[in-house]
């Protein structure tokens, strides 16, 4: 990390600066209780975000975006937690500071409670100012790490943005994914050669050698250009000032491992409490949809349902008949991607007119679907279903499917089974995804 410049001495700091520091309390409320509102956004945003990979990335692209979606949720939730915890801690100074202009000669020595338990009561908390101050100084290092460490998140997360997007339009060139891998591992190794020196270099067995000194300045000052792109010198300023104080105490391991473990069980809540993010962990896609004993409730009333379709939807509007039934299947860009790219159908002629491609294109993404997909109902394979594009629109977004029509559907009075079969294959087995879609009928 780059070293701050020399520190100020008191002296030199003029009266303005200094007034500033002593007041600062009052400018950092109402900016602390303007980021608690802010930062409450953040879960939301997040939601939104996620909603777009997953309807629109494939499936090697959703791993980094299964890790950046857990980065982001543990940025919203520590931001959410340190301002609230500083909100409280100003409060409390506030208060202590009112009582103590109010009581300003502290406990008052009186006849009700006895003498060892008033002089072991001032001996412990008499000193009302001391407390006062140490909840000053709290609070203001609490409000400057708060925004230097979230200013440290929010550029890994923007360069993980970058990284997503680029893992996207490489594997839309057709590219493998570990040749994906293999140029975003190229482009990352330079900066983690560079970083693996930086710290190398400050062992004590080499920091003070000629070559170290030669060049760990300026190796990292180029590490730290390129991992903060945005409020670079703040952020180096306020980390190392923060560092150069703790470095030394033997608690400041301690307070790493305290923040590691904390960071760990956000990382666990945010995968275990929130169904966007096991949505992109494969496994769990193929398993939500299989299980053939759970009812669709989540869609039995669709204009309140604001989440990801993973499962078929009947389209109530129609109607269930003997005569026919329509069903909707999601079709995200993870399994679009397999079932344009195991199509044996062959490909659109691009010295087509304009229009006459793009009808045919779509004309064999609806053929293609019937390659890629395979119906049953109540144990009976249904092979004469047509399909049709259709998009369903709610707040996660514009989600693509196709929308089967089975004439004449062996419906049974009471509960009905419908499996939808796709050649998405398992990560691990390789076995087609099964999408249940158990259903009552009268």
């Amino acid at each position: 990390m780059e070293q701050p410049g020399i520190a100020t001495t008191t002296k030199e700091k003029p009266k303005w600066l200094r007034k500033l520091e002593r007041e600062s309390w009052q400018p950092e409320l109402i900016i602390s209780g303007a980021a608690i509102f802010g930062s409450l956004q953040l879960p939301d945003l997040i939601t939104q975000m996620e909603h777009y990979f997953l309807l629109h990335y494939d499936r090697d692209t959703l791993f980094i975006c299964y890790i950046a979606s857990i980065y982001w949720r543990i940025l919203a939730n520590g931001l959410i937690l340190t301002f609230i915890f500083h909100f409280i801690v100003r409060a409390l100074w506030i208060g202590l500071a009112g009582l103590n202009s109010v009581y300003p000669g502290g406990f008052r020595v009186n006849q009700r409670f006895s003498a060892h338990y008033q002089d072991k009561l001032r001996e412990e908390y008499g000193n009302v100012d001391g407390l006062i101050a140490r909840l000053d100084r709290l609070g203001s290092g609490i409000f400057g790490v708060a925004f230097a460490v979230s200013g440290v998140f929010l550029n890994f997360g923007l360069i993980g943005l970058v990284f997503i997007v680029l893992h996207s339009w490489l594997m839309g060139q057709g590219l493998p994914a570990d040749r994906v891998l293999l140029i975003i591992g190229v482009c990352l190794a330079p900066l983690l050669l560079l970083s693996l020196l930086s710290m190398l270099s400050h062992v004590e067995r080499w920091r003070d050698t000629d070559i170290v000194r030669r060049f760990q300045w300026p190796i990292t000052k180029i590490i730290s250009r390129a991992t903060y792109p945005l409020g670079r010198r703040f952020i180096v300023t306020a980390t190392n000032l923060v560092t150069s104080y703790y470095a030394d105490r033997k608690s400041f391991i301690w307070y790493y491992l305290v923040g590691m473990v904390g960071l760990t069980v956000m990382a666990l809540s945010s995968v275990l409490f929130n169904d966007n993010t096991r949505l992109f962990v494969d496994r769990v896609y193929h398993r939500i949809a299989a299980d053939s004993l759970m009812l669709a409730t989540d869609y039995a009333a669709e204009a309140s349902f604001e989440g990801i379709y993973y499962r078929p939807v009947l389209d109530r509007e129609q109607g269930l008949s003997t005569e026919g039934m329509m069903v909707w299947i999601p079709l995200p860009e993870r399994e679009m991607a397999y079932l344009l790219g195991d199509c044996s159908l062959p490909e659109v002629e691009e010295s087509l007119p304009r229009e006459e491609r793009r009808h045919l294109t779509r004309q064999r993404t609806v053929n293609c679907g019937r390659q890629y997909m395979s119906i049953e109902l109540n144990g009976q394979p249904q092979l004469n279903f047509s399909l049709e594009r259709q998009y369903r629109s709610n707040a996660a977004g514009d989600q693509y499917g196709m929308r089967a029509f089975l004439p004449d559907p062996p419906l049974e009075a009471g509960k009905n089974l419908l499996r939808v079969t796709t050649g998405y294959p398992h990560e691990e087995t390789g076995e087609p995804r099964v999408a249940s879609l158990p259903f009552y009928y009268f």
